[in-house]
């Protein structure tokens, strides 16, 4: 933990999950969540994901694609 605060993040154990699934039954909501393992829930907490900042696409000029369709700007 970063300057011994304690968050919300740190306090997911598998009861959180269990309250999640019982607040769904009550509301009638169709939707069920596998109860993971404090285990699972610390390695998914401690998982960094290398390629986080790493583009996946190539960033486009969204503005300049749309003068190039109509055959570019009106002073070139």
């Amino acid at each position: 933990m970063i300057g011994d605060s304690v968050t919300e993040f740190d306090k997911v154990t598998p009861e959180t999950y269990e309250k999640m699934n019982e607040e769904f039954i009550e509301e009638g909501t169709m939707v069920r969540i596998e109860v993971p393992t404090q285990e699972q829930i610390d390695k998914w907490k401690e998982w960094i994901d290398p390629h986080i900042h790493e583009r996946t696409v190539k960033p486009t000029d969204m503005v300049q694609d749309m003068w190039d369709a109509i055959g570019g700007r009106p002073s070139d």
